[in-house]
């Protein structure tokens, strides 16, 4: 299968591809844990190899055409854009397009993990401006973008104030956007437990709280110590 140039006859091909790598079993799993109904079952490993090949060749191509609603071939093209050669502010603007395609938080997690040049420090400040933008979005998949993120690649020494003081304040009634938030603090916290304390207790919204106390405590780079002090810091919303 010719992975390097597109037209619709060979986008079609990429469809029958998928639907012969289908794994019953997995996509079942995939189903149940996504919320999301179209989905082929193709593992990620195989994804990853298609989109090495096809940002060799004509990737313009093969994202204006990517416009079916398949899990895979979403994915496909967010793992696409961790493997392009290009500027960030070029992959900023590809990502803005990216985000009205996104049916699920997989898709928004698998292709934040990718985006490797947000680690670089030439690109931090760029990045750290956008996922300032992001969270000001309606759009709450793109919200989760920018976190994630920030998960990624801002928990360190330079941005960890002001990813925290981003993130603390940041209000929202959106499942996905909450979980987020819940799993940065806990991954914060891990590394900066002091610093990320002050943030912590000042969360007022109960749920996000709780998660990220109880992310922290599953965490296996906490001591028992320290777990059995975060269990104490758990709020009883029995009666809210």
């Amino acid at each position: 299968m010719n992975l390097t140039t597109w037209d619709s006859s060979n986008y079609q091909e990429l469809i029958n591809y998928l639907n012969s790598k289908k794994d019953l079993k997995y996509q079942e799993f995939q189903k149940k844990i996504i919320n999301y109904d179209q989905i082929i079952g193709v593992k990620m490993e195989e994804l990853k190899k298609i989109s090495k090949e096809i940002a060799k060749g004509d990737y313009n191509t093969f994202i204006n055409l990517n416009n079916s609603n398949y899990h895979e071939t979403i994915m496909i093209e967010g793992f696409l854009y961790g493997y392009l050669k290009l500027d960030i502010n070029t992959i900023l603007e590809y990502l803005d397009a990216y985000q009205e395609k996104i049916t699920s938080w997989a898709q928004v997690d698998s292709c934040c993990s990718n985006l490797k040049l947000f680690k670089k420090k030439e690109n931090q400040e760029i990045g750290f401006k956008y996922t300032k933008k992001l969270l000001k979005s309606k759009n709450n998949f793109s919200k989760r973008f920018g976190l994630i993120i920030l998960l990624n690649y801002y928990l360190h020494d330079i941005y960890i104030d002001k990813t925290l003081e981003l993130v603390s304040n940041l209000k929202t009634d959106d499942y996905y956007v909450s979980m987020a938030i819940s799993w940065l603090i806990a991954s914060s916290y891990i590394k900066y437990q002091e610093k990320t304390l002050i943030y912590l207790v000042n969360i007022k919204n109960d749920f996000i709280y709780n998660k990220a106390i109880s992310k922290i405590i599953d965490s296996r780079q906490i001591s028992k110590k320290e777990k059995d002090f975060v269990k104490t810091l758990k709020r009883n919303t029995k009666n809210n």
